[in-house]
């Protein structure tokens, strides 16, 4: 058997010093707040940066992605109907067979 390489001795070594009490710091409450803070930063931060880069976009005449992302759901919704009314119309047409068949 070979032994393991260097760089693999030293990461396990790290890594059985290091996991145990990175471990009981990720299952704390103080690292639950922590996270719930970091979300609630990164969220705040993010919608002014959006609110920011809209407004720039809008600036130039560009859509932002607040406006793309409401076309989309707007031509998924369009999509849905169409099929909708295809189904429809085909049901229509498969009824309207059988009885010009009688």
């Amino acid at each position: 058997m070979t032994s393991k390489p260097g760089w693999r001795r030293v990461y396990d070594t790290v890594e059985r010093t290091v996991a145990p009490p990175a471990e009981v710091f990720v299952r704390s409450g103080e690292f639950a707040k922590l996270a719930a803070a970091v979300v609630g930063v990164r969220r705040t931060v993010g919608r002014g940066v959006n609110g920011a880069t809209a407004m720039a976009w809008h600036l130039v005449n560009l859509p932002a992605r607040s406006d793309v992302q409401r076309l989309r759901v707007q031509i998924g919704a369009l999509d849905r109907d169409v099929r909708r009314l295809s189904s429809q119309l085909e049901q229509s047409r498969t009824s309207r067979g059988r009885s010009d068949e009688r």
